[in-house]
């Protein structure tokens, strides 16, 4: 059986699940499942971390686009972070990309589900004029 791991980091406002392994027939009931166990309210905030995610299926986009849906119905949102390329490349090709919201990093997914702005990077030493 394929192996799917998970880790979850609750934040203020939002909880963080990174998904390691790949996301096929099999285990996506194992996401489905995961998300279903961890959702602490229906209105929360979700980030999932696809960094470590090597495949993604079509029902592992079935389960994805499930958990948007029941988000948004609720007053929540989830947002994707990190996909590895072969799944953003996957996500664009279904137009996935059109209804769910990916984002690069899972600093810029968190901030977009807490609707905060991204921070400005600056040098930490200014150069002397």
């Amino acid at each position: 059986m394929p192996e799917l791991t998970f880790a979850m980091q609750r934040l203020p406002g939002v909880s963080v699940i990174s998904v390691a392994g790949e996301i096929d027939a099999v285990t996506a009931v194992l996401l489905d499942r995961h998300l279903r166990a961890t959702r602490r309210a229906p209105h929360e905030h979700l980030v999932i971390d696809l960094s470590d995610a090597h495949f993604l299926g079509s029902a592992g986009l079935r389960v994805l686009l499930n958990t948007h849906a029941f988000a948004r119905q609720h007053g929540g949102t989830l947002r994707l972070a990190a996909p590895h390329p072969r799944l953003a490349a996957m996500m664009r090709i279904t137009r996935a990309h059109t209804v769910l919201h990916v984002h690069d990093t899972v600093e810029e997914a968190v901030l977009a589900a807490l609707r905060l702005p991204a921070p400005v990077t600056r040098p930490a030493i200014e150069a002397a004029p």
